[in-house]
Formats: C-alpha cells, sequence, structure tokens
C-alpha cells in the first residue's frame, strides 16, 4: 500500500490506514488555528452554464463556526448545506463576493485582506481562497487584527519619535557603522537626520543620508578610536568640534546607540566667536596693563628724576644767585619751578591712578565716620586757610578698601573746598560743606546699578553727599568732569591736575558703586556716592 504524506509522519514501522488518515485530516481540519470553510457554487436554475448566485456550506471548522456564529456557539452546531448569505446578507455588495466567484471561474487561487467592524472593534482577516473540486470553493483564514494594532501602534510611536526628533533645537544625528569582510569597523554612515540638522545643510544642496562619516568631517586615528570605544561603553562623549563642510563650530553629545551613535550638535558658532573676540580683548588688556606698569614704573622713577634736578637748580638759583639775576630772569626762574611743580603733581597724580585696583582681600567693613574725620584731620591746613565751615553728619559703615576709599573722599572734599565762589564784591566766599549719608531706598538707586543687576543680588547700598557753596558747574558736562585730565576751569584760577575726580570714579568702580553730581553754575555741588553696604 502507498503511504499518504500523512502515514509519512507516522513512527517509523507504523502505517495508518485509510480510515485513519481520513481521522487525523478531520482532527487537523477541527482544531486548526485558522479558519476553514468549504463552500459549493449554486447557480442559478441549477444549470452548469448558470451564473453563480449563492455559495452553499459543505464543511466549516471549528474556528470558522466560532467566527460565523459569533456569539450563539454552542459547540454542536452544524451549518453544512446552509447558504452563505444566511451568515452574510450583504457579501454580495462586496469585493469579496466578486473574488470568490472569480475563483471558483478561472480556477485561479486568490489572497485577500479584508477589514470589519464587529462591536465597534476594526477586526483584519488574512484570506486565500482557493478552487476545490467542481464548482467548490476552499477557503483559509487568518485574523490579524493584533498585527494591525501593534502596526498602528508602532506607527504611532515612530510618528511621536519624529515629532521629538524634528522639534528638537539641536541638530541631530544617527550613525551606523560600516565594517568590512572581516567585520572590522572602517566608518560611520547616516542613516537618519532631524530637520534642524537639514535645515543647517540645505544650502549645501546635497543629501547625507548614506553618507559616511569622513565625507563629512575628516577623522583623526585618535578620534576613530575614541568612536570605536564608544561602541562598548555607555560613556557619553561631549566635545566641541570644527565643521569644515557647514564652516560652523559645534558643541557635539555622542551617545551609543546600537551598532552605531547619536550625534546631538548645538550651534555655538556666534558664542564661539564672542568667546574668542573676549580673549582677543583679555589679551589686548593684559598688554595694556603691562604697558601701564611699565609707564608707572618710568613715571615713578625716570620721569621724575629730572623734574627733582630742576626744581633743585632752580632753587640753587633763587637762593645763592638771587642778587645777580634781573628781575625778568628771577620772573623766568619762577615760572620754572612754578611748571615744573605741576609737572611733578601731574606725574604723581597719573602715577596714584594707574594703581588703582581692587582687591577682595582687602576689602573690609570700613566705619566711615572714622575715615572721613581722618580725611579732615588731613586737610585741616586747607580748611584753616579758607575759613571754612564743615559739617559731618552721621554716616554708615560701608564695604570696602579703606585706603581707597580715604583717596575717595580726600578729592571729594579738597574740590568742595578748592572751587570757592566770589561775592559780588569779589572777595572769596569762605567755602561751607555738609558731608552726610543714610541707607538708600530701591527709590535712590541709579538706573546704572539697577541694569548692572547689583541691586537685585540683596545687597544694600548706602548713599553719601558731598554739598559745596562753590562756583558749582553746568550739568551738561556732568560726564566728563570725571574723565581723565578734563578740566571745566583754568588752572589760572583753580589749581589741579584734571585727575582727581577720574580717581574718585575709578575708586567706586572698584567697589562697584555709582557715583553723580547735582549742581548749577554758580549754586554750589552735590556730589552722591553710592557704597555697598556688605
Amino acid at each position: 500500500m502507498n503511504s499518504s504524506p500523512l502515514s509519512q509522519a507516522a513512527p517509523p514501522g507504523i502505517e495508518l490506514s485509510t480510515v485513519e488518515q481520513a481521522l487525523l485530516w478531520q482532527q487537523v481540519l477541527t482544531y486548526s488555528i485558522n479558519g476553514l470553510v468549504g463552500l459549493v457554487a449554486v447557480r442559478e436554475n441549477d444549470s452548469p452554464d448558470g451564473s453563480i448566485i449563492n455559495f452553499r456550506y459543505r464543511f466549516a471548522n471549528q474556528t470558522a463556526l466560532k467566527d460565523t456564529l459569533y456569539g450563539d456557539y454552542d459547540g454542536t452546531d452544524d451549518i453544512t448545506g446552509r447558504l452563505l448569505t444566511d451568515f452574510f446578507p450583504s457579501i454580495c455588495e462586496t469585493k469579496l463576493w466578486h473574488t470568490y466567484i472569480k475563483v471558483v471561474e478561472s480556477g485561479e487561487a486568490q489572497r485577500i485582506e479584508q477589514s470589519f467592524k464587529i462591536d465597534e472593534q476594526d477586526i483584519w482577516v488574512v484570506q486565500s481562497a482557493a478552487p476545490f473540486g467542481r464548482d467548490g470553493l476552499l477557503l483559509s483564514y487568518t485574523e490579524t487584527s493584533g498585527l494591525h494594532q501593534t502596526a498602528r501602534r508602532l506607527a504611532r510611536q515612530t510618528m511621536l519619535l519624529n515629532g521629538i526628533l524634528n522639534s528638537s533645537p539641536n541638530a541631530i544625528v544617527v550613525f551606523e557603522a560600516v565594517r568590512n569582510t572581516q567585520q572590522q569597523l572602517i566608518n560611520f554612515q547616516v542613516t537618519l537626520t532631524n530637520r534642524r540638522f537639514d535645515k543647517l545643510v540645505s544650502h549645501l544642496d546635497m543629501g547625507f543620508t548614506g553618507l559616511l562619516l569622513t565625507d563629512i568631517y575628516p577623522l583623526k586615528p585618535d578620534r576613530m578610536d575614541q568612536l570605536r570605544q564608544l561602541l562598548h561603553t555607555d560613556e557619553i562623549i561631549r566635545l566641541e568640534e570644527f565643521v569644515p563642510v557647514l564652516d560652523r563650530w559645534f558643541d557635539i553629545t555622542l551617545n551609543h546607540l546600537n551598532d552605531g551613535f547619536v550625534a546631538t550638535a548645538q550651534d555655538i558658532t556666534e558664542a564661539k566667536q564672542m568667546r574668542q573676540q573676549l580673549e582677543t580683548t583679555v589679551q589686548e588688556l593684559h598688554r595694556s596693563n603691562h604697558n601701564l606698569e611699565q609707564f608707572a614704573y618710568v613715571a615713578s622713577h625716570d620721569l621724575q628724576e629730572p623734574l627733582r634736578k630742576i626744581v633743585s637748580f632752580g632753587d640753587v638759583l633763587t637762593e645763592q644767585f638771587a642778587a645777580e639775576l634781573s628781575e625778568s630772569a628771577s620772573d623766568l626762574v619762577r615760572r620754572m619751578q612754578t611748571s615744573a611743580g605741576r609737572m611733578r603733581s601731574l606725574v604723581q597724580d597719573l602715577l596714584a591712578f594707574s594703581r588703582l585696583s581692587g582687591n577682595a582681600d582687602t576689602f573690609s567693613l570700613v566705619d566711615l565716620n572714622q575715615l572721613v574725620a581722618a580725611v579732615a584731620d588731613d586737610l585741616e591746613l586747607m580748611i584753616y586757610d579758607r575759613k571754612a565751615e564743615l559739617q559731618i553728619d552721621a554716616l554708615p559703615a560701608v564695604w570696602g578698601d579703606a585706603s581707597l576709599l580715604r583717596q575717595l573722599f580726600q578729592n571729594l572734599l579738597s574740590n568742595a573746598l578748592k572751587f570757592q565762589q566770589l561775592s559780588a564784591t569779589g572777595v572769596l566766599i569762605a567755602p561751607r560743606v555738609v558731608i552726610s549719608g543714610r541707607v538708600a531706598t530701591n527709590a535712590d538707586l541709579p538706573d546704572a546699578l539697577i541694569a548692572a543687576d547689583v541691586s537685585q543680588a540683596g545687597r544694600r547700598f548706602a548713599v553719601i553727599t558731598i554739598t559745596d557753596n562753590g562756583i558749582g558747574f553746568d550739568e551738561r558736562y556732568l560726564d566728563r568732569i570725571f574723565t581723565i585730565f578734563q578740566r571745566l576751569h583754568g588752572r589760572m584760577n583753580y589749581a589741579g591736575t584734571g585727575i582727581g575726580l577720574a580717581i574718585c570714579k575709578k575708586v567706586v568702580e572698584i567697589h562697584n558703586g555709582h557715583i553723580t553730581a547735582i549742581s548749577r553754575e554758580g549754586n554750589g555741588a552735590t556730589f552722591c556716592v553710592f557704597l555697598p553696604m556688605t
């Protein structure tokens, strides 16, 4: 007896009878997880040449019975002999109906995927229809709803990830390893880019997907070793790189991903240029400071030595040869002495200005009452000579360098005493100077301090005012008076080098404070100094 394919599946030495084979086939048919249905065509007038008008069930396995009868299946139902339209009345209007007819008429099998709703749920089925005997049709189908749900879920996740990827303000590029036949890493290839990257490279008119990393950026051996190491660790690499093909600087983060890596790049070209400009400025400042230090050395030694000799020789001429000098010669010597003295004062003031610097280590809480009193003692002779009236109110303590603050108030008080006003009769009016201070309110703070955001750091400021009854000045020149060598009045009337208020401004700036003045020409002046208290 010839063995069938099914009997060949039996254990060696055992041959199945025809009945046994039929029973096995029946079990396969009944318990298959796929739906299996046998149909036979019903033709018009039962004529072999008549048109197919319906299909009649020849058999259906349990899976097909459950799907056909849905909730009414009790395990014993049989639909053999029933018409297909008894269970699916509207099937005649579907593409599926015409496919069934085509399979029977042509004898060619067809594969169909269809969807329909059951209880508002989308059901997807993949169905194979094959000819089965004379006018017969064998249907085998599998429900693929789960696959479609998974596909939709993956599509939503892909859409979400693409949305996140493309909404990133940074350029993102995914690279995959390129290996030779020996599986050795030789390069990386672009597999994915986001919208930000595409915008960055849009002017190049070239596609980057598929390009090798070395086409975009020349790799040095040590960088390739670093990337090779990245594939075997969870280490994150952070670096700043200039990409020649884009002519831009980037802050790049590299993360391992499968057999490759993700590069996230932030364009820092503008920030890099600003940093380079800042470094250049700092270098120029260092050079300027070095030149200033050299000038200070020259001013303190080389410039002052000739001046000392001029003054000394002038003194010798005045003291030892006065009788031999004519009146005009004596006048020339006197002018020479005056000019040399003025030059020496100028050099000394310049030297003092150049040496001004702040050091946080020298800062402490300074009692302005004691400091201003000491300044007044230093200027006692000037106060006495000018018959000045000096009023010093209670002053707050401030945070600063006592030595620098002493220079500040010495210059301010000296100015208040120096610029005396003439009365109507041409007599100098005795100076009256009032020095007062208090804790500044937010309303008191000048815009310069608020703009610098110093006041927002929780610091309190003291405001110190020095008010005099001197000649005053036009407020149009307010900025000018704090500039070095700027004078509003001739040296013939008022002595000085034009550096004093410049020193005041620099001292205040070192303390992160502010200085300004209020005045009207002929009506005195009030200088306001804001200094931090902590």
